[in-house]
């Protein structure tokens, strides 16, 4: 067999593959055997058909069965045979393959890029000081008041801005059919309303009706109304108003706590606590940020296609969790897909230069460690151990798991061996 390698670029070579003419023949009488052994034709036994004849009636099969095998075959003997690992499908380009001649085929393939890891030590960062004022923490209390807040009915009171309507809805659109939703809950003079329905529900008290159009704009984004003239009937049942409680030692009660002062005083706490979080990660993102700019190279496209579309596919799931069908959502697929490309190309660029920092750095993570990991999951969904190791091992799960805690202690090592800079409050 003889294999040609060809640098299109340090992560894309050229693969040109030859196998001799006999190879061929060996691999075609090792097709034409099975085929006899499978063959069912009638006025003879199983396994007993004439090789003239398993090479008349099966001739496109056993062509097809040949190329395969050969294609496989040397394909994985080249790419071992000169020390190369791609990644993701080869792309066949040019397959020559006539009865008595050579089989040939072109391949294009992608690489890990090879690269030697610089200046990973000792990357100058600065870590922002965390300081929480009174104000941090009146407008967290605020948002908890919020939080606990409750939509009261209030017999005869006339609808304002801010209160709650419990509707039930019918449209009858221009084009297309009725619909008709019950005890839907509309908050009045919300933004993401049409502004008819903020303009003509104003006022409205519990048992009244109002029926009046709404024109949707072209752009709207539910595209089953966009551009419809939609006639609506709303019968209001109810008036809600929100009821914040007080900021009160009583308030400070109902959520575990003595007083208002222990309230706030805990409040402080989890805000700290939240900011220096926030500050570790932030520098945790400078070193990486600057190792990276450090050690540049070219990325294989199969990595970052993967990346992309890993991104969408993630997108689309959480649209479903919502309730939201992606194929009426009004989304410029293409125009989502070129803005995921640059965060796709720093997050394969990223885990390339951990992965050499891993091994420059001579990291691995044990079995212990895997198992604190996987009871840590266990614990945080409520699940089994073995619930949770059983449904990793499928699919490779525990070799990613172990792949993203290698790579979680080589962003560790980085931010242990800069040299941080801690801001002043």
């Amino acid at each position: 067999m003889k294999v040609e390698v060809t640098d299109i670029s340090p992560v894309k070579k050229t693969l040109t593959v030859e196998v001799d003419a006999e190879a061929v023949k060996r691999t075609h009488d090792e097709v034409i055997r099975l085929y006899s052994r499978k063959a069912r034709v009638p006025g003879f036994r199983p396994g007993k058909v004439p090789r003239t004849i398993v090479e008349s009636r099966y001739a496109r099969e056993v062509e097809e069965e040949v190329r395969d095998r050969l294609l496989a075959r040397s394909y994985r003997e080249a790419t071992e045979e000169r020390g190369l690992r791609p990644l993701g499908e080869p792309k066949v380009e040019e397959v020559t393959h006539e009865a008595g001649h050579p089989f040939r085929f072109r391949t294009t393939i992608e690489v890990l890029p090879e690269f030697e890891l610089k200046n990973h030590r000792g990357v100058e960062v600065r870590r922002q000081a965390v300081t929480i004022g009174d104000a941090d923490v009146d407008k967290a209390l605020e948002e908890l008041r919020e939080s606990r807040s409750r939509l009261v009915s209030e017999e005869g009171r006339a609808a304002i801005t801010g209160d709650f309507l419990v509707v039930d809805m019918h449209g009858r659109p221009d084009e297309g059919e009725p619909f008709q939703r019950e005890r839907v809950l509309l908050e009045l003079g919300a933004s993401q309303n049409p502004p008819e329905f903020n303009e003509r529900l104003l006022g409205v008290g519990p048992d009244e009706s109002r029926e009046f159009p709404v024109v949707y704009p072209a752009e709207y984004p539910a595209a089953q109304l966009a551009g419809k003239t939609v006639r609506y009937e709303i019968k209001i049942h109810e008036v809600k108003v929100r009821e914040v409680p007080d900021l009160d030692d009583e308030f400070a009660k109902d959520v575990g706590l003595d007083d208002l002062a222990t309230l706030r005083e805990r409040v402080r706490e989890d805000l700290t606590r939240h900011r220096e979080h926030e500050a570790e990660q932030a520098v945790r993102q400078q070193v990486l940020d600057k190792v990276l700019l450090e050690n540049p190279f070219p990325l294989p496209d199969v990595l970052v296609e993967h990346e992309i579309r890993d991104r969408l596919e993630d997108g689309v799931r959480s649209m479903m969790m919502q309730g939201l069908d992606p194929r009426e959502a009004d989304i410029d697929w293409k125009q989502l897909r070129e803005r995921q490309e640059e965060p796709a190309r720093k997050t394969v660029h990223a885990r390339l230069v951990l992965d050499a920092v891993a091994r420059d750095e001579k990291l691995d993570v044990d079995k212990t460690e895997i198992e604190e990991r996987l009871r840590r999951e266990a614990a945080r969904m409520g699940e089994k151990v073995d619930v949770v190791r059983a449904r990793l091992r499928k699919g490779h799960g525990l070799e990613a798991l172990k792949t993203q805690m290698l790579r979680e202690k080589s962003l560790d090592l980085l931010t242990r061996v800069a040299n941080i800079q801690n801001e002043e409050s």
